[in-house]
C-alpha cells in the first residue's frame, strides 16, 4: 500500500535529479497525491496523452510544422471545447491549485490549467512557456518566429498587448503598465511556488493558518532551499504559537542567505522568539 512518506520519496527523487529538471505536472501531481497516497497517478497521465493525442490530431502535426495561432486553436478547441476545462471559483476553492481535483473536476486556477496547456504543448514537442503577470499567468505558444499567447482562465483566447494591458490594469490600478521585461518566462519550479502562493494567499484570507502552514511545508518539500519559504514558515507558526518551530524555520532563513533588510528584521523576530522560550 502506498504511503504519504511513499509520495514525499518520489517528490524528493523527483526534486533531487540531477539529471532531470522538474517537471511541473509530474510534480503537481505528486503533490495532489500527498493527502491521497492511493490515488493511481498512472490515470491522470494517460489523461495527460489522451489530451495530447487528440491535440495534435486536430492540429494536424503529421501534415508538418503548425503554426501558432492554430496550436492555440487546437489547444482551446481539446481542453476547453471537448473536455470542459476552464476557471473554477479559485478565489475560495482550494481544489482549484490542485492538480490532480482540477483533472477531476475540470475547473482550475489560472496555474493549474496553465500547467495544463504546458504538458499538452510539451508531449507535442511544441515550443511553449508561461508567463507571469499580476493576478495571473499566461501562456505563450511559438512557431517559425509567430507568438500567441493566450489566457488559461480567458477561455483560451489570444490575447493582443491591449488585452494584456487591460489585464494588468484590473489588477494593479490605472497606474499599472506593462513593461517590457514583465513577460519573463517562468520556470516550472517559479510556476509552482506561484501555485502554492496562490493557495496560501486563500487560505490566509479565510483566516486558516494551520492549513496554510501546511501548504508552506509542501511548498518547501518542492523548493527546500527557497530562503523566502523559510521566513514564511517561521512567520506563520509564530502566529501560531509554535515557537520551536518558528525559530528553527527563521536560523534556516538566515543560513540561507537572503537581503540585509530581511536578515535584520528576521533576527529581531528571533530574540523576541528566543525570549519566550524562557
Amino acid at each position: 500500500m502506498i504511503t504519504r512518506a511513499d509520495i514525499v520519496d518520489q517528490i524528493n527523487r523527483a526534486r533531487d535529479d540531477s539529471d532531470a529538471a522538474i517537471n511541473v505536472a509530474n510534480m503537481a501531481l505528486l503533490v495532489g497525491a500527498l493527502d491521497r497516497p492511493a490515488l493511481p497517478l498512472a490515470r491522470y497521465q494517460r489523461h495527460f496523452d489522451n489530451l495530447a493525442d487528440k491535440v495534435g490530431k486536430y492540429a494536424r502535426i503529421d501534415d508538418g510544422p503548425v503554426p501558432a495561432d492554430e496550436m492555440a486553436d487546437a489547444l482551446k478547441q481539446i481542453l476547453i471545447r471537448n473536455y470542459g476545462y476552464g476557471p473554477g471559483d479559485h478565489t475560495s476553492d482550494q481544489d482549484c491549485y490542485d492538480l490532480t481535483r482540477v483533472v477531476d473536476s475540470r475547473a482550475g486556477s489560472s496555474e493549474t490549467l496553465a500547467i495544463l496547456y504546458l504538458e499538452t504543448a510539451r508531449r507535442l514537442n511544441w515550443d511553449v512557456h508561461v508567463l507571469l503577470v499580476p493576478g495571473r499567468v499566461l501562456v505563450r505558444l511559438e512557431s517559425e518566429g509567430e507568438r500567441v499567447i493566450i489566457d488559461p482562465i480567458g477561455d483560451g483566447r489570444p490575447l493582443e498587448p491591449a488585452d494584456i494591458r487591460a489585464i494588468i490594469k484590473a489588477f494593479g490600478g490605472n497606474d499599472a503598465e506593462l513593461t517590457p521585461d514583465g513577460l519573463a518566462p517562468l520556470s516550472d519550479n517559479d510556476l509552482l511556488l506561484r501555485m502554492f502562493a496562490a493557495k496560501k494567499a486563500l487560505l490566509l484570507r479565510g483566516k486558516r493558518l494551520e492549513d496554510a502552514a501546511d501548504v508552506i511545508d509542501t511548498a518547501l518539500l518542492v523548493a527546500p532551499t527557497e530562503a523566502t519559504l523559510w521566513r514564511e514558515r517561521g512567520l506563520i507558526n509564530a502566529r501560531l504559537d509554535r515557537i520551536r518551530d518558528a525559530i528553527d524555520a527563521l536560523e534556516e532563513y538566515l543560513r540561507l542567505g537572503e537581503g540585509d533588510e530581511g536578515r535584520y528584521h528576521t533576527t529581531i523576530l528571533l530574540q523576541e522568539l528566543r525570549g519566550r522560550l524562557k
